[in-house]
């Protein structure tokens, strides 16, 4: 057991959130099983993995069926699975039983936004004492940590949203035209180009679509689906969810839209976890899958991680295998997080570039960037999508539900951006990473529509190709050892990546 540490020491631009509730007494835990072929578990591989390997590491069906009941049969609770884990559920105290080791509440920083601040996990050195029937079954199990959503928002009163967002007086991008406009996908559209036929599943904080006139006044459809213990599909209390969806609706108007909720409203440390709605999302056979959340991997001093927690490994085998069988994953790149998945080579990583009024771009000084430490070689981000710039990267207006946490903290200062809306109207000014992500998701699907036989690895070249190169601005200096930000260059490797994305020059090379 070791490389525990997920959290961070700063990041500018998140919240406080769903602070002071104690941790909870049911765990959140990923198992991972023997592999026949590899000759060791996901735990054991002294190397990150690839999409040529992963399945190498598939358990035996019968032995992973067998591990499962047995573990049922003492308490744990399946909850989802994958090509080579399980998520389970179980009471501490059943886990410190047949695991050996002792558990302590750990808290995380309150200012930053993760989806609960308090839970049980073993400490460094903890010790780690397996009971035979476990050792024989499985190869590992680690409880997982909450992940961040890679945006600026943060639960109020329910009220009617407006169909029409407010006026206010900067300059910042509307939906469902602007996005659209400066990724260059109008002429996609004008072209008969929308996503038709792909399916872009998004894993959130929910989705409120159905209640909120803007999906309605412009068309757009989406069906939604509750990872384990989230609870009802209507339903989006953090607002993080509904808003950045607006992103994908916008650039791939025609795609099925599959919702993911992870949120359980009225007990958050119940959510499921990142493992779990990857999971999920995995059972709707998706095409694309956008996330914009993930963890922060920093250590006590604020630098950078050179090792991934083995309690992350089963996540990264499981995103692997998606990409293996041809899924297209993509990633926040981060805002001012070293931030994985986004950091996996084969994902689509998103960064930022900021566009002003007058068409310059720059790279978004709330966007990360960097080098990582863990995987060699490996630049973050890949290219780009539309993001605002510090101190809260107000720059998209996007629909949310009345009052909820998006809608509050946007709006009111300090905590919030103050972004000239009201806390109570249905509407949030916000960006980050989290719109990045679906964007280029959106960009996706109308590359597959028109050649579905497409590989993830085809779309990167392509995306990178056509991308516009950005040459100025920098990077977030939190996501950076020196606290220097990145610089944008010519190059692959600056704050922007191969820069901003353009849908119609990537459109038209496929």
């Amino acid at each position: 057991m070791r490389a525990y540490n997920l959290t961070s020491t700063a990041n500018p631009g998140s919240y406080p959130k769903r602070r002071g509730q104690p941790p909870s007494e049911e765990l959140r835990v990923a198992i991972t099983f023997p592999s026949p072929k590899a000759g060791v578990g996901l735990t054991k591989f002294p190397a990150p993995l690839s999409s040529a390997i992963v399945g190498q590491f598939a358990p035996d069906p019968l032995q992973m069926e067998r591990a499962i009941h047995e573990l049922s049969r003492v308490g744990f609770r399946p909850t989802r699975r994958g090509r080579l884990s399980a998520s389970m559920r179980v009471d501490r105290k059943v886990y410190e039983e047949h695991f050996g080791t002792e558990l302590s509440a750990i808290q995380l920083d309150p200012r930053l936004d993760y989806a609960f601040h308090s839970f049980y996990f073993p400490k460094q050195g903890a010790p780690w004492k397996p009971s035979a029937m476990v050792r024989q079954l499985i190869d590992d199990a680690y409880v997982q940590w909450p992940h961040i959503y890679m945006a600026t928002p943060g639960a109020g009163q329910p009220a009617t949203p407006s169909g029409t967002p407010p006026v206010i007086p900067y300059f910042h991008l509307e939906m469902p035209n602007d996005v659209p406009a400066l990724l260059n996908a109008k002429p996609v559209h004008e072209q008969g180009g929308s996503g038709k036929g792909i399916r872009i599943a998004m894993v959130d904080t929910g989705f409120a679509h159905n209640s909120h006139p803007f999906f309605a006044n412009n068309g757009f459809k989406s069906t939604v689906d509750l990872a384990p213990h989230a609870i009802d599909d209507s339903t989006d209390v953090n607002g993080h969810g509904t808003g950045e969806s607006a992103n994908v609706f916008a650039v791939a108007p025609g795609a099925t839209f599959i919702g993911i909720k992870l949120d359980n409203d009225n007990d958050p440390q119940s959510s499921a976890s990142f493992l779990e709605g990857f999971q999920t999302a995995l059972q709707h056979q998706p095409h694309i899958i956008s996330m914009s959340i993930g963890f922060d991997l920093r250590d006590e001093l604020g630098q950078q991680q050179s090792e991934l927690p083995n309690s992350l490994a089963a996540l990264e085998a499981e995103v692997q295998a998606a990409i293996a069988a041809g899924i297209v994953v993509v990633f926040s790149a981060g805002n001012g997080h070293f931030s994985f998945p986004g950091m996996m080579p084969e994902v689509i990583s998103a960064g930022g570039v900021f566009v002003d009024q007058n068409g310059n771009l720059q790279a978004s000084d709330y966007a990360s960037a960097f080098a990582s430490k863990i995987f060699p070689g490996r630049h973050v981000p890949d290219f780009c999508g539309l993001v605002g710039l510090l101190p809260h990267a107000s720059y998209i207006m996007l629909p949310v539900p009345p009052g909820s946490q998006a809608d509050v903290e946007s709006a009111q200062p300090p905590d919030g951006g103050d972004d000239g809306t009201r806390a109570d109207d249905g509407w949030a000014v916000f960006s980050g990473t989290s719109s990045a992500a679906p964007q280029l998701a959106g960009v996706c699907a109308l590359l597959l529509e028109k050649n579905n036989s497409l590989t993830p690895s085809d779309i990167k070249a392509v995306l990178r190709r056509a991308a516009r190169t950005v040459v100025k601005g920098h990077a977030n200096p939190d996501s950076s050892d020196n606290g220097i930000g990145l610089p944008a260059s010519q190059s692959d490797t600056g704050a922007a990546g191969a820069g901003l994305v353009d849908a119609f020059a990537a459109w038209q090379q496929v």
